[in-house]
């Protein structure tokens, strides 16, 4: 059985696809718990540190971002750091499949997720855990 990238199946679905590729599952990103980091892959290749602390400086106080390479693809990941949850939650809500202003493709948006080691797998803490 494939379980959700969330850990549980009452949260996001369990489509084989979204379990590989959490990012691209609008239903599984909606339901991922807010924070003030969002991760943007396949962004376009033309996107530079200060380009996307531009775009999403129109959105919100952006705190930090940066443009990383995306292995075998030809375009960028980001991610950006908003001041407070709520713009980032504003963000997500509203510019998920939606174009950005300086930005020619449809976005998508996910808060970005904390990964804990042994995340339901074994024992959680300890002896007898």
């Amino acid at each position: 059985q494939v379980r959700s990238h969330l850990g549980s199946s009452s949260f996001g679905c369990l489509k084989y696809s979204c379990y590989r590729f959490p990012a691209s599952c609008r239903r599984c990103t909606a339901m991922a718990t807010p924070n003030t980091n969002i991760f943007i892959p396949d962004l376009p290749a033309d996107v530079d540190d200060a380009k996307l602390a531009e775009v999403f400086g129109q959105y919100g106080t952006v705190t930090w971002s940066k443009v990383m390479p995306s292995k075998g693809k030809p375009t960028v990941a980001g991610i950006v750091e908003f001041g407070d949850i709520e713009e980032a939650k504003w963000v997500v809500e509203n510019l998920n499949g939606n174009l950005a202003q300086g930005i020619s493709t449809p976005l998508n948006l996910a808060f970005k997720r904390e990964r804990n080691k042994g995340d339901g797998k074994g024992k959680k803490g300890g002896k007898g855990g």
